[in-house]
């Protein structure tokens, strides 16, 4: 019973403030100012000391070009990605982008916001669901070619908010277990001949 109530009264506050504040909500995504730089909506956050973090890392045989691509291929996820089992949307600055994501022995649906798309190198996306104005979860994978030819992929998942620390004891090992199952994943995708 306990566990229909939770989530249930989490989705009523988190419509209650949808309800409540989407003039700045509408603020927050604004546009750029003509100086070149992304509104202010889509400027990736730093961590701060509150910040919950996780990482995971893999070298990959592969050119960047074959890494990036199999990342931004949205409708061939479900091939490939034992984590984001389904994906559609927009790979450019403030595309969105809507996931099925496993998370224990759950499914979900998550939307996205694009924030960062810089080919080959760079890919960050923030959720855009209600849950954000509680927890503003960001993912960035970044792709560092290395001397040797390969490709050090790092995934960064920053948790910020006043709900983070309860986000990452409610869900901090299945979202660490996604993270990892889709690096291996991915690592295993761009290597195959």
């Amino acid at each position: 019973m306990r566990r229909t109530v939770m989530p249930i009264a989490v989705a009523a506050a988190g419509a209650l403030l949808a309800a409540v504040m989407p003039a700045s909500a509408a603020r927050a995504e604004g546009s750029g100012d003509g100086d070149g730089r992304p509104p202010a909506g889509l400027t990736p956050r730093e961590p701060s000391a509150h910040s919950v973090v996780l990482r995971e890392e893999a070298v990959i045989a592969a050119e960047p070009a074959r890494i990036w691509r199999i990342l931004v291929d949205f409708p061939q996820y479900s091939t490939w990605n034992p984590w984001v089992v389904r994906a559609e949307g927009d790979a450019t600055p403030g595309g969105a982008v809507r996931v099925d994501v496993v998370l224990g022995r759950h499914e979900m649906r998550a939307d996205h916001v694009v924030l960062v798309v810089e080919p080959e190198t760079r890919f960050c996306w923030r959720d855009a669901g209600w849950n954000s104005w509680f927890v503003y979860g960001q993912r960035c994978r970044t792709l560092d070619r290395q001397a040797d030819g390969t490709v050090l992929f790092k995934q960064e998942l920053l948790l910020d908010g006043p709900f983070s620390q309860v986000a990452r004891l409610a869900t901090g090992r299945a979202l660490r277990d996604g993270m990892a199952a889709e690096t291996a994943a991915l690592k295993q995708r761009a290597e195959r001949p």
